[in-house]
This record gives C-alpha cells, structure tokens and sequence, in this order.
C-alpha cells in the first residue's frame, strides 16, 4: 500500500513572457524529482503540524495558568495527524530517487515510452526502490541500483498487484545491471505495438509507490 495520505505537491511559479499571471507547475508521483521535492513537502508538513499543537498547547497554558483545558485536548489530537505525516517523513528521507546520472542514461534510451521516475514499492514484508521504470506491450520493466534489493520479490509482488487488479499477461522483469537495462529500452522502443493497458498499469504502481 502506499502512503497517499499526506501528498502534496511543490509549487513552482514561472512568469510568462508577456508579463502575464505565473504559471503554476507541479512535480507529481511518477516524474522525475518527486522524491526529493516530495521530502521537502513532508518535512515542511510535519513541522508545521507539531508546531501548531505546541502553538495550542502554550495558548492554552498561559491563558489558563493550567495545563487542564480543553486546548490541552485538542494540542493532544493534533499530534496524531503530525505523527501520521511524520512516518510519511521518514519514508521520504529514507528514499533516494532517482538520481542524476541514471537520468541522463535512461532518458537517452526512452523516446516515447511510458516511463515512470522516483519509485518505491512497498509491500508488507519489504520495500523495492526502483528508480525507473517503463510500460511497452504487455512488459513492465525496471531498474534497481540497490543491490540489497530483492527483484526476485519485487516482480511476485508486482504480479500480485496486477492480478488483484483484474491486469493479465503481464511480463514484469526488474533489472540490476543498467547497460542490460538500456538495451532492453532500445529492444522496446523498437516494437510496433498498441499497449490497451498502459494507464491501468502505471496507475497501479503509482498507487502502491510511497
């Protein structure tokens, strides 16, 4: 399951050349940079929460000279929100993404394929960090660079998924050796197929990535 809770997502403004009203764009789950600006979010969105119970709690303290008040109350159920972001938090610091210099490599060997950045799977025994990863007829494909990383487990868990989703005939390889991956890249942006499933697939990912 992933984390959907607590999303938010960083907010850049860019000014138009006329001098019009800004833009506003968005990192969202999937693309790359969403890791990172994500952990931004979480930290600012955790802090935030513990400081505004704080806030309370001191309110009702020194207006009262006690700490028996019902502000007392309330500061004490704030923290269950914060806390529930704080884990999303420490996910977030955990991951790392996907970084720079994979980027540059996958991004050269994509084209036109779905892909899919920043991916951490969680399942209830173990979670897969997959940096990249692509949808083209019927295969779902991916890059690990940690090789702590179990693919053998990622994949089952990921047949799972696709099973309880009612998504069949799916061939799911996670791959840990980056030149075999960028080859499979070209093999499949050689294909000539019409992929009937591709929303419903990364749609599925993105749902249980953190």
């Amino acid at each position: 399951p992933g984390s959907g809770d607590c999303h938010f997502f960083i907010m850049t403004t860019q000014i138009k050349p006329d001098g019009g009203f800004p833009e506003m764009h968005r990192i969202k789950k999937g693309q790359y940079g969403y890791i990172k600006s994500q952990r931004k979010i979480e930290i600012i969105k955790t802090l935030s929460l513990f400081l505004l119970s704080l806030a309370i709690y001191l309110g009702g303290y020194i207006t009262t000279g006690t700490n028996k008040n019902l502000l007392t109350i309330v500061a004490i159920l704030g923290c269950l929100p914060a806390s529930k972001c704080a884990v999303n938090m420490i996910m977030f610091l955990c991951a790392r993404g996907c970084s720079e210099e994979l980027y540059q490599k996958v991004s050269a060997h994509t084209g036109t394929l779905p892909c899919l950045y920043d991916n951490v799977l969680t399942s209830y025994e173990s979670t897969f960090e997959i940096p990249h990863m692509v949808f083209c007829g019927n295969n779902l494909i991916g890059i690990a660079v940690n090789p702590k990383c179990k693919t053998a487990a990622c994949e089952k868990h990921l047949q799972a998924m696709c099973a309880q989703n009612s998504i069949r005939d799916v061939n799911i390889k996670i791959f840990q050796d980056i030149p075999k991956y960028l080859n499979r890249l070209d093999q499949l942006q050689e294909l000539s197929v019409e992929d009937t499933q591709t929303e419903a697939v990364l749609s599925l990912v993105k749902a249980i990535s953190i």
